[in-house]
């Protein structure tokens, strides 16, 4: 700074101080124009990558979700059908081999449906039936009393399930069966060594409606085979009278096209809401087989039975 009264030399040499350069307005306005287009220019290429960005999240959307993957095709072997004949055309490729802790079940033959039975248990761990287009309707009045079956050394009562919070579950269903092989069959169904402790959500929801889609399978594709039974964690829960409680169901569809096979594995935990989809409960049946020891479809040849218990379906038939 200058000194106070003394005058800046640049003044006193009669020089002017020195001003900004002025840029012509026609300049600014160019540059003004040009910074629009580049603006405009980056808004379009951001669009066109959000575009791409939400293309590509909606193929792996569909891919996760929605593809419908083909089942694994596999051929009727003969050795598997004389097993089925075997087990009165009843239980696909033969009875299941139990590998469980505790004792091998019983076998129980019915009319329309086969049981293995477990005494420790007091349950059935599976039945094996088939629904096929019946002539006529052959079904009669639903039964009004459970049976106790006396060819079970547990003797298991319907007393057992009162005031319990449990249903009485049907594995081999009361409809079906009586709807394909008359009254005499269906009052079989009522026997307690076809019944499981279900849920009421589960029993009269999921498991009811599937057992309504069993019967449009059957009127539809027929015939339809099935495997059907509960499965059981390591906490061992029982009712009041010892009957073991569930804590899984599972339900295996099998149908022939021709010479090819295809199933349908679903499992459901006992806590279900009961309007779920019932794609939501497809498993692969080597799940079923961890969870419940048991051993399905042990007549196809290893390829076969490989590569169709290994497949989980993405929908239901």
């Amino acid at each position: 700074m200058a000194e106070p009264g003394k005058v800046p030399k640049a003044l006193s040499a009669g020089k002017s101080a020195p001003r900004k350069a002025l840029v012509p307005l026609a300049k600014i306005s160019s540059k003004q124009k040009g910074s629009g287009k580049m603006g405009r220019g980056s808004f379009w290429t951001r669009t066109l990558l959000l575009v791409l960005l939400a293309v590509v999240l909606a193929a792996l959307v569909w891919l996760v979700f929605f593809r419908r993957i083909p089942p694994p095709r596999a051929v009727r072997e003969d050795f598997a059908h004389k097993q089925t004949l075997a087990q009165h055309n009843q239980a696909y490729a033969g009875l299941p081999k139990y590998s469980g802790r505790d004792s091998q079940p019983e076998i129980l033959y019915n009319r329309a449906y086969i049981v293995g039975y477990s005494e420790s248990r007091e349950n059935p761990l599976w039945v094996a039936f088939r629904l096929d287009r019946p002539a006529s309707a052959m079904q009669g009045k639903r039964p009004s009393k459970f049976l106790v079956d006396q060819r079970t050394k547990s003797l298991v009562n319907p007393r057992d399930y009162n005031k319990c919070g449990f249903d009485r579950g049907h594995l081999a269903p009361s409809f079906g069966i009586g709807h394909c092989f008359g009254p005499e069959a269906q009052n079989e169904t009522f026997l307690m060594s076809n019944i499981s402790p279900q849920k009421p959500n589960l029993n009269r929801k999921a498991w009811e409606r599937l057992e309504r889609q069993e019967d449009d399978y059957a009127d539809s594709i027929g015939p339809i085979w099935f495997f059907a039974g509960p499965a059981f964690d390591d906490r061992r829960q029982t009712l009041n009278e010892g009957e073991e409680i569930p804590d899984f169901f599972y339900k295996i569809l099998i149908s022939e096209k021709g010479d090819q096979i295809r199933f349908l594995p679903f499992l459901f935990p006992q806590d279900v809401q009961g309007n779920e989809q019932l794609g939501k409960f497809l498993v692969s049946i080597d799940e079923i087989e961890k969870l419940t020891k048991l051993d399905f479809f042990w007549s196809l040849s290893d390829p076969n039975e490989d590569r169709l218990e290994a497949f989980k379906p993405t929908h239901t038939w």
